[in-house]
């Protein structure tokens, strides 16, 4: 093992290793076998170290989520929600782990219980090796003594930072003295987390829920004018259930994305474009169209309740697609559901280690940076029991043959609403119909927001798409920002069994990482 210096857009140039889509220099160790996808760059770099010591996919499943409250607070942290999805070939397990935000009163306003920590802790005593409190250590140091802050971190400060609390109380550590948010590159020192974070590693994650850190968060809920209910934080709990995602190609294709809601909209769309939709190789000018109604009629029937991810079902609701038919309404139920903006507040990660356990998370605050309050002496900042009505999104994806408990494929995708129609297309270019993994997320995209009524697409996008869509009924316009962005991680003959088939694909349009060095 060694380490060496390099910038991060270097990476991916230097053999089999790679991360990219940042210009930050960092250290990347090399000798190791393994996938880590994170949406900001130094959680990555800790997941994958975690790998060259020893630990499972989830040991840095769980070192990615506590460094996330550290360097991402924007959409991870302490108070976050979300699910996990974990399939392991030696206990022949796919499970998922659901720990959605959980009111903590009856009020209007209600906080979420802060269930994240003890999801992590069931899922490091289900399938973790290294001590917990290693895992939590790393992250409680780079709270304590800093961490400059990312080109990511910064992004989501300057559109959705206006929501932080600039007044002494709940005063938010992401503010400068002036009241104006930390800049890329900026020391970011977090005192109040680091002393939560001593507090697990030494009393345990239980103690945010019946000790000391839990009367801490009553008091200082209570101090914001936020009612909590003890018994119900003592209460929380994450929650095991077996996958239930798409069968396609003997695998089966599961989705955890930041709400349950999201997770069904997500797999109906890919259950349609499996099944009904011809994706080529490259973009053609009828994509846009498709995937707009993809999106549509998927959110249409999971509003209603239709979650059936058949091959019958799909033909049932897409079967009849054709370009020259007029488009399908969003119904207001799927408007509700599945409309809104891009913004943060959701992040997501997946994790492969070398015997094919992967992990896949996806994590919300419901809102970017939740309630804009960070807790005195917690230093996080709680969720929102109830999403706003522009609820962020963040996904992951896992592609496992549970007949022969082989990992193929592993995705995430980030980027708010336009999440969906960032993930289907660059796994379908590419599994369906053979393109580079490099190229396939690297293509340009289009997005249907439902609430906006409005077709985004991408430069690049022939215009004959465009006019394809607009005369089915769909208004066009040029995407003001990149829609999306997508990790993805492939084996062609399965882990456990061959690492020399495997590489990964990272997208240009976002600022985290993706990291693998394969076998040799």
């Amino acid at each position: 093992m060694f380490k060496r210096t390099v910038p991060v857009a270097l990476a991916l140039c230097a053999g089999l290793l790679a991360g990219c889509a940042s210009d930050e220099a960092i250290e990347v160790t090399e000798g190791f076998f393994g996938s880590v996808a994170v949406d900001e760059p130094r959680a990555a770099l800790i997941a994958q170290d975690v790998l060259v010591q020893g630990g499972t996919a989830a040991d840095a499943a769980v070192s990615a989520y506590f460094t996330l409250a550290v360097t991402l607070p924007s959409s991870a942290g302490l108070g976050a929600g979300g699910s996990c999805l974990a399939f392991d070939p030696v206990s022949k397990r796919f499970e998922r782990l659901s720990f959605p935000p959980q009111p903590l009163s009856d009020e209007r306003n209600a906080i979420a219980a802060p269930v994240g920590p003890r999801a992590m802790f069931a899922l490091h005593a289900r399938y973790g090796r290294l001590p917990i409190t290693q895992l939590i250590g790393v992250p409680e140091q780079l709270a304590r003594f800093g961490e400059p802050v990312s080109r990511r971190l910064a992004e989501d400060l300057a559109r959705d930072g206006a929501v932080l609390t600039s007044s002494a109380a709940g005063r938010s550590v992401l503010l400068a003295p002036d009241g104006a948010a930390l800049q890329a590159g900026r020391s970011l020192v977090q005192l109040d987390l680091a002393s939560a974070f001593g507090r697990l590693r030494v009393a345990g994650i239980g103690d945010l829920y019946s000790g000391q850190l839990a009367r801490r968060f009553v008091t200082g809920a209570e101090s914001f004018g936020y009612k909590v209910d003890p018994a119900r934080l003592r209460r929380a709990a994450p929650a095991w259930s077996n996958v239930e995602g798409v069968d396609f190609d003997n695998h089966v294709w599961a989705v955890a994305a930041s709400r349950s809601a999201d997770s069904a909209l997500i797999a109906k769309t890919l259950s349609l474009a499996f099944h009904e939709a011809g994706w080529s190789s490259s973009p053609q000018d009828i994509d846009p169209l498709m995937l707009a109604e993809m999106q549509v009629r998927a959110a249409n029937a999971v509003a209603k309740g239709d979650i059936d991810l058949s091959a019958d079902a799909a033909e049932r609701l897409f079967g009849n697609f054709r370009s020259g038919i007029p488009r399908t309404a969003a119904t207001p139920a799927a408007t509700a559901l599945f409309g809104g903006k891009s913004q943060s507040g959701a992040t997501s990660f997946t994790i492969t280690d070398r015997r094919g356990l992967s992990v896949g998370c996806a994590l919300t605050l419901n809102a970017p940076f939740g309630i804009g309050q960070m807790l005195p002496n917690l230093g996080f900042i709680p969720a929102p029991a109830l999403p706003t009505s522009n609820p962020p999104l963040a996904a992951a994806v896992i592609a496992g043959n549970t007949h022969a408990w082989q990992v193929h494929i592993t995705a995430m995708a980030t980027g708010g609403r336009e999440t969906v129609s960032a993930l289907v297309p660059s796994i379908l270019r590419h599994y369906v119909a053979g393109q580079a993994m490099s190229a396939a997320v690297a293509a340009p995209r289009s997005h249907f927001d439902l609430a906006a009524g409005t077709l985004s697409v991408e430069s690049g996008i022939a215009p004959a798409a465009g006019a394809l869509a607009s005369r089915a009924g769909y208004p066009v316009q040029p995407a003001s920002q990149p829609i999306g962005a997508v990790r993805l991680f492939r084996c062609k003959e399965g882990l456990p069994r061959s690492d020399r088939d495997c590489g990964i694909a990272d997208d240009p349009r976002g600022r985290g990482m993706i990291l693998f060095e394969g076998g040799n």
